[in-house]
């Protein structure tokens, strides 16, 4: 997988998982609820005759949130993907498994399907959007660490975008279209505010798949999210996760590299004020920058954690089972946070505001922490994942439970 002459280490031949992987993806799963919380899973419709203190902290919980996590959890979430599909590849081909490139497609499509039963509720699902992008990491992964790096810098400096930027700026009469995806959504939220559960799920089995897609398209979060994907399998390849002193020099690289690329980002946007840009043109110019601060603030996320993992394992190592359960929580997340706000079910909208939602996304969090780790001393695998690792590998021949071996 190296380059000729490259020193790749590779992780030591043991099925144990490394516990800040997933304790780094449980935090990304953390940020995640909170902000599906404040917007109420894609409802940000809010409680009406608000006192203008509690409407005033509702506006700064938006923002604050928004700031600190839309973009950045979903990217942490992206490069632990990337990281897993090495480790899981790795697994295979060294059982000998000579379609594992095969079987990991399969596995794509399993998740593909997941995500549009987990659609049906709730329409911003993301299983589906990294099922389709992880197929691509197939053909990626042929490629040896110095030509994935490249292609990973190609897909995050956003190139598809600059084209409609450029645009923008050169053209000073242009007017960019209003995305498809607005629409779609701002007429799901009546839906969301007055329909039943069947309107919910007749909504969302063609037009809420549809309005996610052209989300994933026209927010260009496509080409990040693509090239995190490679920079978790470049991370999986170097063998650092498996090397502390690598790992935190690494962290100590992409933190200094984030920390200079917020400031850069906020100076970028301090310019692009100065132009005078209005409407969409002013929008289009700010969301490019915007990608670049999302992954900028995921890279200190990310370093700082890595950094902080082995001085705070007892606090962060809470996360470990919440990530290693990721996929479980994640879907149950929604089958708890969508009946809570949506009008088939408790209608909350109507009085929870974002400040109050994070106070009930906190208590969701601690519950299915909670239960991560019981069922976890128990069993080997989540509900999910264990149903996911057995239809990937047909067979219901997995043990459940968690085999503690005999002392001699």
């Amino acid at each position: 997988m190296g380059e000729p002459g490259e020193v790749t280490a590779r992780p030591p031949a043991v099925a144990s998982r490394l516990d800040i992987v997933d304790a780094l993806r449980g935090s990304a799963l953390l940020g995640i609820l909170l902000l599906h919380a404040v917007e109420h899973w894609d409802f940000m419709r809010m409680p009406p005759d608000r006192p203008s203190w509690l409407e005033k902290l509702d506006g700064q919980t938006v923002s604050w949130a928004f700031w600190l996590l839309s973009g950045k959890a979903y990217a942490i979430f992206a490069l632990m993907f990337g990281v897993s599909f090495f480790i899981t590849l790795d697994s295979w081909r060294r059982k000998g498994d000579d379609a594992a490139a095969t079987r990991f497609i399969w596995r794509m499509a399993l998740l593909a399907l997941l995500g549009y039963v987990h659609g049906l509720i709730y329409n911003g699902d993301i299983l589906g959007p990294i099922a389709l992008l992880g197929v691509p990491l197939v053909l990626l992964d042929r490629l040896r660490s110095r030509g994935l790096a490249v292609v990973a810098v190609l897909l995050l400096l956003q190139l598809p975008q600059w084209a409609e930027v450029l645009r923008v700026l050169a053209h000073p009469s242009w007017e960019p279209g209003i995305p498809r995806h607005w629409a779609m959504f701002g007429q799901a939220e009546e839906v969301f505010a007055t329909g039943s559960l069947a309107d919910v799920l007749r909504l969302n089995a063609w037009q809420g798949q549809i309005a996610r897609w052209w989300w994933l398209w026209e927010s260009w979060r496509w080409p990040q999210m693509l090239g995190l994907f490679a920079c978790g399998l470049l991370l999986g390849r170097s063998g650092a996760l498996h090397a502390p002193a690598r790992l935190r020099r690494l962290a100590w690289w992409a933190l200094i590299a984030g920390l200079a690329g917020v400031g850069l980002v906020w100076l970028a946007q301090v310019g692009i004020g100065t132009l005078g840009l209005q409407g969409r043109r002013g929008q289009v110019v700010n969301d490019l920058a915007g990608m670049y601060g999302n992954l900028a603030q995921a890279a200190v996320w990310a370093a700082g954690f890595a950094l902080l993992y082995p001085r705070a394992r007892r606090v962060l190592g809470v996360l470990v089972p919440y990530g290693r359960m990721s996929l479980t929580c994640y879907v149950t997340q929604a089958l708890i946070g969508v009946p809570f706000f949506y009008a088939f079910g408790l209608g909350m909208y109507r009085h929870v505001g974002p400040f109050a939602a994070l106070f009930f996304a906190l208590a969701v969090v601690a519950v299915q922490c909670a239960l991560a780790h019981a069922w976890l001393k128990r069993f080997a695998y989540g509900p999910l994942e264990w149903g996911w690792r057995a239809a990937t590998l047909r067979t219901l021949q997995i043990p459940m439970r968690r085999v503690v071996p005999r002392p001699a």
